[in-house]
C-alpha cells in the first residue's frame, strides 16, 4: 500500500461520521438539557412537597399529642376523686374500726365502679390496701375490653413494680409500664399525708392512641415510657431499627419533635414529651403511598413526559438516516468503486428530494463520462503496446538457424544417423514459436518449455557431452498461461554467454511459484558472473540502455525483459544475479494470472 493511500486512510479515521455528528448535537443540544430540566424541576417540586408534607405531619402530630395529654390529664383528674371524694377513706377508717372487711370491700368497689368502668380511657381500676398487700379491689369497664384477666396480670406481674414506685411517689401521679400495659399510678394519703393505699388506673392503649389515626397516611404508632415500649404497634415494624428506642433518641438528639422521610413504604415521625416525672417518646409510622401519592403523581407525569420524548427523537434519527445518511453512504460506496477501478458504476436514483436526487443524477452523469473518456484512452495504448511488442518479436534474429543447419548439415554428413530427424524435429519446433502463426501473443508454460526443450536438444546434439541440463519443473504450473518466447532467450544467452561451454556447461532449469505468489522460472548456469558482466547486464536490461555493438542473444534478453514489464507491471521481468555457488542465475519473474487488459 502506497504512502497516499495510508494517508487517505487515516485521514478518513480523522473524520466524523455525519449521523453520529448529528446523534450527538441531538442527545447534547437537546434531549439532555430537557431531561436534566426535568431533574432539576422534579427535584425542585420534591423538596417542596416534602417540606410540606412535614410541616402538616408535625403539625397533626402535635394536635394529637395535645389530644393525649387532655386524655391523659382526664385520666389524671379522675385518680383524684378516688382522695377528694373521702368515699375511700371514710371506709377504710370504718373497716379498720368495726372490722368488717365485706362492708368495706362492697363499698369500694362499687365506688371503683362508679368513677372508672364506664371511663373509655380506662380498662381496669385497681385499689391496694398498704395494710394488706395481699388485698385487691377492682372494678373493670367491660366496654372497652377489661377483663379479669387484667386483674391476674395486674396481681401476678404488676403489684409489687407498681407498689415499689408508689414509695416514691409521695402525693404526685406517675406512669408505669409493664409488659406492654400502662398504669397510671398515686398514693391515697390520710390527713396527714400519709399513705394508706394505692391506686392504679390501667388505662386503655386504642382510647389513647385513636386520635393519631386522624394523621394523615396513619399507619401504625410506638409508645415509648422511660425507654420501655408499651405500645408496640404492627408487628411487621418491631424488628425495624426505626422502632429502636436508642434510635430515636439519637435521631431526636437535643429536639423534643422530628419528621425523617423514607425512602421505602413508610416514612417516621418522632415525639419526646416530658411529663408525670418521666420521658414518653412516640413513632408515628407514616404511609408513603399516601402522604406523597401527590410526589408520585407528578413525578409519573415527568417520567411519562420523557418517554413520549424518546419516540420523537426516534423518529427524528430515523428520519435523518432514511433521507441523508443512506443516500451519502449510497454515494461513498459508488465513489469507492470508482476509486478501486469499477468505472461506470450507476446509483440507484430514488429520491424523493431535490438535493439528493441532483447529486446521484450528477454522480452517474459523471461515472458514465469517466468510463467513456478511460476506455478510448485505454484502447489507444493498448493498440500502442501491441505493437511495440510485436516489433520486439520480430527482432528476433535467426542467425541461430544459421548455427542449427550447419550442425544438422554436419551430423548428416560424418555419422548419417537418426540424430538428424531429431535435430529436424526440434529445428521445426522453434521455426513454428518463431513464426507465430496463430498470431498468439499468450500460450501454456507446457508449449513454452517444449520450446526451450527444442533448443536445449538441439545444443545438447552440437556439444554433445560437454553440455547438461537438469530440470524441477512443478507439473502443476504447466497450465499456466505466459507470453510467448521467454524462456527460450535466456536459456540462450545462458549457453552462449554463461557457461564455458569448452570445458563443461552445466544449466539447471526451474518452474515454481513463489510464496508470495509470483511465477518464478530460474535458469542458473555454471558461468560465473564478473563485475564486467554485471555492469554489461545492468546496461542491457536498462530502460534506455545503449545497445550499439550488442548481438541478437543481448537484445532478445532485452526485450524478454520488456515486455514481462509492459504485460505485467515494473514489478516483474528478468533479473540475473550470482548464486551463492559463484554460478549465474537468471529469474524470470511474472504473475498467475493473463492480466485483464489483454
Amino acid at each position: 500500500m502506497d504512502t497516499a493511500a495510508v494517508t487517505d486512510q487515516r485521514e478518513m479515521k480523522r473524520k466524523k461520521s455525519l449521523r453520529w455528528s448529528m446523534v450527538r448535537r441531538l442527545v447534547f443540544g437537546w434531549f439532555l438539557p430537557l431531561f436534566l430540566m426535568i431533574c432539576v424541576v422534579i427535584f425542585l417540586m420534591t423538596k417542596n412537597v416534602l417540606k410540606q408534607v412535614e410541616q402538616t405531619i408535625q403539625s397533626s402530630v402535635e394536635k394529637t399529642v395535645e389530644i393525649m395529654k387532655i386524655q391523659l390529664k382526664d385520666c389524671e383528674t379522675a385518680s383524684k376523686n378516688a382522695s377528694y371524694m373521702a368515699v375511700i377513706s371514710k371506709n377504710y377508717w370504718q373497716y379498720f374500726g368495726e372490722k368488717d372487711r365485706t362492708e368495706f370491700r362492697d363499698s369500694v368497689e362499687e365506688f371503683l365502679r362508679q368513677q372508672y368502668a364506664y371511663d373509655d380511657n380506662c380498662r381496669t381500676a385497681e385499689l391496694v390496701v398498704l395494710n394488706e398487700p395481699g388485698s385487691c379491689y377492682y372494678a373493670l369497664n367491660e366496654s372497652n375490653g377489661g377483663s379479669y384477666q387484667d386483674i391476674r396480670f395486674f396481681q401476678t406481674k404488676a403489684r409489687e413494680k407498681i407498689l415499689e414506685v408508689a414509695e416514691t411517689l409521695d402525693t404526685g401521679t406517675t406512669l408505669v409500664g409493664i409488659d406492654g400495659k400502662i398504669y397510671m399510678v398515686r398514693n391515697l394519703v390520710t390527713s396527714k399525708f400519709v399513705p394508706y393505699a394505692v391506686l392504679a388506673l390501667e388505662l386503655n392503649q386504642d382510647s389513647l392512641m385513636k386520635s393519631y389515626e386522624g394523621i394523615w397516611g396513619y399507619a401504625d404508632v410506638a409508645l415509648y415510657w422511660n425507654g420501655e415500649l408499651l405500645v408496640p404497634g404492627l408487628k411487621e415494624h418491631a424488628e425495624h431499627p426505626e422502632h429502636q428506642y436508642d434510635y430515636i433518641v439519637r435521631a431526636l438528639g437535643k429536639r423534643d419533635a422530628l419528621y425523617e422521610y423514607k425512602s421505602g413504604n413508610y416514612s417516621h415521625a418522632y415525639r419526646r414529651i416530658k411529663t408525670y416525672g418521666g420521658t414518653m417518646v412516640l413513632l408515628v409510622s407514616l404511609d408513603n403511598h399516601v402522604t406523597y401519592s401527590e410526589m408520585a403523581a407528578m413525578q409519573y407525569f415527568f417520567v411519562i413526559l420523557f418517554l413520549f420524548m424518546i419516540p420523537l427523537v426516534v423518529q427524528m434519527m430515523r428520519f435523518f438516516h432514511k433521507k441523508v445518511t443512506v443516500p451519502l453512504r449510497e454515494l461513498m460506496a459508488a465513489a469507492n468503486a470508482v476509486r478501486r477501478g469499477n468505472l461506470g458504476i450507476q446509483v440507484v436514483n430514488e429520491e424523493d428530494n431535490e438535493e439528493f436526487y441532483h447529486m446521484k443524477e450528477s454522480f452517474n452523469h459523471m461515472s458514465t463520462q469517466l468510463k467513456n473518456q478511460f476506455d478510448k484512452i485505454y484502447l489507444e495504448e493498448i493498440a500502442l503496446r501491441d505493437a511495440k511488442i510485436m516489433a520486439l518479436q520480430s527482432q528476433i534474429n535467426p542467425h541461430f538457424l544459421n548455427n542449427t543447419l550447419e550442425a544438422i548439415n554436419w551430423e548428416a554428413r560424418l555419422n548419417g544417423n537418426q540424430k538428424v530427424s531429431g535435430m529436424i524435429e526440434a529445428l521445426s519446433t522453434m521455426l513454428e514459436a518463431t513464426m507465430n502463426r496463430k498470431e498468439e501473443q499468450f500460450h501454456s508454460m507446457a508449449e513454452e518449455m517444449a520450446y526451450a526443450d527444442a533448443y536445449l536438444y538441439i545444443t545438447a546434439q552440437r556439444f554433445g557431452n560437454k553440455f547438461s541440463c537438469t530440470k524441477q519443473i512443478d507439473e502443476r504450473l504447466l497450465h499456466v498461461q505466459v507470453p510467448r518466447l521467454i524462456i527460450q532467450p535466456i536459456v540462450e544467452n545462458a549457453v552462449e554467454h554463461g557457461m564455458d561451454i569448452a570445458t563443461q556447461g552445466r544449466l539447471e532449469i526451474r518452474l515454481f511459484e513463489r510464496e508470495d505468489g509470483y511465477l518464478c522460472v530460474e535458469v542458473e548456469d555454471n558461468g560465473h558472473l564478473t563485475a564486467e558482466d554485471r555492469k554489461r547486464i545492468d546496461r542491457i536490461l536498462a530502460q534506455d540502455g545503449e545497445l550499439s555493438g550488442e548481438n541478437h542473444v543481448s537484445l532478445g534478453i532485452r526485450n524478454v525483459d520488456q515486455r514481462l514489464k509492459m504485460i505485467y507491471g515494473p514489478d516483474c521481468g528478468l533479473y540475473i544475479n550470482g548464486s551463492k555457488e559463484r554460478n549465474t542465475v537468471s529469474t524470470i519473474l511474472l504473475k498467475m494470472d493473463v492480466p485483464s487488459e489483454q
